[in-house]
């Protein structure tokens, strides 16, 4: 995956939140599904590649 960053209304961001809470996903898996509908909307051959897990890196400070 890769990151990015955009710019959002307050009110986008609002009902993303209250999306997100009723459904216990992200945020941004709510964008990614967004922007998924958007491109299968007019080329019905896109197809979304499927969830991979995501892990975070540990940042070991010194001890």
């Amino acid at each position: 995956m890769k990151r990015t960053n955009l710019y959002l209304t307050e009110k986008q961001m609002e009902r993303l939140r209250q999306r997100s809470e009723q459904e216990g996903v992200a945020i941004a898996e709510l964008v990614r599904r967004a922007v998924d509908s958007f491109l299968a909307w007019d080329d019905p051959t896109y197809q979304p590649m499927p969830p991979t897990p995501q892990t975070r890196k540990s940042h070991s400070s010194p001890g």
